[in-house]
């Protein structure tokens, strides 16, 4: 193998576990920062009731970790964000269409009222 080829060869194979690795999330902990795009989606619930949730689709694959078997999730691209304070509520509503970075606590999914595999109570949200 000729020099360059040797050192492109070892180039690919030093990045490729860096472009391969998902971002992982740490369940039930508060400070997990995720950004992707903002979007309002419309649902239906167990009972078939209509609802509305915000969800950060990311730009790449994601994953939750944690103590429990539930906790764990590989592969997801989406979270349901939610903020229980109106101010914050608000700015989620304001960003909807825009690329955001949000903080908060993620936990798996686990209601007919969730509607992506990872769901965030936030507590900041901020454009990109």
């Amino acid at each position: 193998m000729k020099p360059a080829g040797w050192l492109l060869s070892f180039a690919i194979l030093v990045a490729a576990p860096v472009a391969q690795g998902a971002t992982c999330l740490q369940s039930n902990v508060d400070g997990a920062v995720a950004e992707g795009r903002l979007s309002l989606g419309e649902f239906e619930d167990a009972a078939g009731r209509k609802e509305r949730a915000f969800i950060l689709t990311l730009p790449d694959m994601a994953c939750l970790s944690g103590p429990d078997e539930m906790d764990n999730l590989k592969d997801v691209k989406t979270i349901h964000v939610f903020s229980v304070d109106d101010a914050l509520s608000s700015k989620l509503r304001e960003s909807v269409g825009k690329d955001v970075r949000v903080r908060g606590n993620p936990f798996p999914s686990h209601t007919a009222h969730h509607h992506a595999p990872i769901v965030m109570g936030i507590s900041e949200i901020d454009p990109l």
